[in-house]
């Protein structure tokens, strides 16, 4: 039924994520339909820029912190995240700490990336469960997994998208909203925790940090009620052991 659940959520953000990133993304609609690889109708440089947009709309609506201990912490394990992930060309990568307090992290199309104040004062003081996060959400952004499921949409829309000129703050602030509470596939999350360990493993922490965020995260959903990480980035028992299983045999092919 959970599983069901999150599914429906999932086809739902996906085509409130078409609709909304056809208005955003039609001032490059040009080069968006150039840019077809595939699933994926969004060249780098329409990530990025819609990923600019969507970025500018967060921080308007949320006190992103850099210059507190904590912004710096998070800024020292990012830097070395990114220093031993393969970096996609044409990506600039940003990691920031935001003053929310749901337990949360998301990624965004074309490189920014958020840590929530929540999630970090649920981490604590583990390194290592900061550094899965911040490479688990550095891996969706190189799998370009949000990015796949606008196309998805886009795909069907391509009338639309050709018709639509300009964007407006109200399309920008409604698809923040989406991309804030947009449900990652079984398979994204897959992926996206094989390359993060790998990534975290490379830059020289321990990767069964995440882990132990998987545990706390699982106690909290058992007790208090669903963070809101849990909603955007599904746990099952299957991924655990994935993750468990990768770790064991030290399977570890991505990254530098």
């Amino acid at each position: 039924m959970a599983n069901d659940r999150r599914a429906r959520h999932t086809r739902r953000s996906a085509l409130r994520l078409g609709a909304r990133a056809a208005v955003v993304a039609t001032a490059g609609a040009v080069s968006l339909l150039a840019g077809c690889r595939g699933t994926n109708f969004l060249s780098t440089r329409d990530e990025v820029r819609l990923g600019r947009d969507v970025s500018r709309q967060v921080e308007a609506e949320a006190r992103v912190d850099t210059d507190s201990a904590d912004a710096r912490r998070v800024q020292r394990i990012a830097q070395r995240v990114l220093a031993h992930a393969e970096m996609r060309p044409g990506i600039p990568y940003s990691v920031k700490l935001l003053d929310r307090k749901e337990i949360n992290a998301i990624s965004l199309p074309g490189g920014p990336i958020y840590v929530f104040r929540g999630l970090l004062d649920m981490v604590g003081d583990d390194d290592d469960a900061l550094a899965g996060v911040i490479a688990h959400e550095v891996a969706h952004v190189n799998a370009r997994h949000v990015a796949e499921m606008i196309s998805q949409q886009l795909a069907a829309n391509i009338g639309i998208i050709v018709l639509l000129r300009g964007r407006t703050a109200h399309d920008i602030a409604t698809l923040a909203q989406d991309l804030l509470s947009l449900s990652f596939s079984r398979e994204d999350e897959y992926e996206a925790d094989r390359r993060g360990l790998s990534y975290a493993h490379r830059a020289g922490f321990d990767p069964a940090g995440l882990l132990r965020l998987f545990q706390k995260l699982d106690a909290m959903e058992r007790g208090a009620g669903q963070p809101a990480f849990l909603r955007t980035h599904p746990l099952s028992r299957s991924r655990i052991e994935r993750a468990q299983r990768i770790i064991e045999l030290q399977q570890f092919p991505y990254g530098r």
